[in-house]
Protein backbone atom coordinates (compact mmCIF):
# COMPACT_ATOMS: atom_id res chain seq x y z
CA UNK A 1 0.00 0.00 0.00
CA UNK A 2 0.80 3.47 -0.74
CA UNK A 3 2.22 5.77 2.46
CA UNK A 4 -0.80 8.36 1.13
CA UNK A 5 -3.60 5.59 1.90
CA UNK A 6 -2.12 3.70 4.82
CA UNK A 7 -2.34 7.00 6.75
CA UNK A 8 -6.14 7.29 6.11
CA UNK A 9 -6.83 3.85 6.22
CA UNK A 10 -5.31 4.03 10.04
CA UNK A 11 -7.13 7.05 11.16
CA UNK A 12 -10.99 5.18 9.96
CA UNK A 13 -9.71 2.10 11.32
CA UNK A 14 -8.68 3.90 14.94
CA UNK A 15 -11.79 6.58 14.56
CA UNK A 16 -13.86 2.85 14.40
CA UNK A 17 -12.17 1.29 17.02
CA UNK A 18 -12.52 4.28 19.57
CA UNK A 19 -16.04 4.96 18.92
CA UNK A 20 -17.02 1.08 19.51
CA UNK A 21 -14.41 0.80 22.38
CA UNK A 22 -16.53 4.71 24.10
CA UNK A 23 -19.71 2.15 23.02
CA UNK A 24 -19.05 -0.21 24.80
CA UNK A 25 -17.52 0.92 27.64
CA UNK A 26 -20.67 2.89 28.55
CA UNK A 27 -22.97 -0.31 27.83
CA UNK A 28 -21.04 -2.23 30.77
CA UNK A 29 -21.20 0.77 33.24
CA UNK A 30 -24.83 0.99 33.51
CA UNK A 31 -25.81 -0.74 36.03
CA UNK A 32 -29.43 -3.25 35.77
CA UNK A 33 -31.82 -1.99 38.04
CA UNK A 34 -32.70 -4.58 40.86
CA UNK A 35 -35.78 -6.39 40.19
CA UNK A 36 -38.33 -5.62 43.17
CA UNK A 37 -40.23 -8.51 44.84
CA UNK A 38 -43.93 -8.95 44.03
CA UNK A 39 -44.87 -7.43 47.52
CA UNK A 40 -42.83 -3.80 46.69
CA UNK A 41 -44.62 -4.37 43.22
CA UNK A 42 -48.09 -4.55 44.86
CA UNK A 43 -47.32 -1.64 46.67
CA UNK A 44 -46.41 0.61 44.33
CA UNK A 45 -49.22 0.13 42.31
CA UNK A 46 -51.73 0.17 45.35
CA UNK A 47 -50.32 3.89 46.01
CA UNK A 48 -51.04 5.33 42.26
CA UNK A 49 -54.19 3.99 42.37
CA UNK A 50 -57.03 6.33 43.05
CA UNK A 51 -59.66 5.15 45.83
CA UNK A 52 -62.97 4.93 43.86
CA UNK A 53 -66.13 5.00 45.61
CA UNK A 54 -69.15 2.95 44.91
CA UNK A 55 -72.68 2.65 45.63
CA UNK A 56 -74.37 -0.59 44.84
CA UNK A 57 -77.81 0.88 45.93
CA UNK A 58 -78.03 3.94 44.05
CA UNK A 59 -80.13 3.89 41.44
CA UNK A 60 -79.70 3.71 38.12
CA UNK A 61 -82.04 5.96 35.37
CA UNK A 62 -84.37 3.65 33.63
CA UNK A 63 -83.17 4.17 29.79
CA UNK A 64 -85.24 1.73 27.39
CA UNK A 65 -84.31 2.97 23.98
CA UNK A 66 -87.34 0.90 22.16
CA UNK A 67 -89.64 2.87 23.70
CA UNK A 68 -88.75 6.27 22.60
CA UNK A 69 -87.27 5.25 19.11
CA UNK A 70 -90.87 3.48 17.67
CA UNK A 71 -92.81 6.04 15.40
CA UNK A 72 -95.55 3.31 14.49
CA UNK A 73 -96.31 2.58 18.58
CA UNK A 74 -100.04 1.99 18.52
CA UNK A 75 -102.28 3.05 21.69
CA UNK A 76 -105.89 1.36 21.47
CA UNK A 77 -108.10 3.97 22.44
CA UNK A 78 -110.43 1.26 23.60
CA UNK A 79 -108.09 0.28 26.44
Amino acid sequence: MDKKTLIPVIIVTAALAGGFGFWYWTEKRTEIPEEKGVIETAKTVSESVPEIQTNQGEKVPEINPLDRANPFKYRNPLR
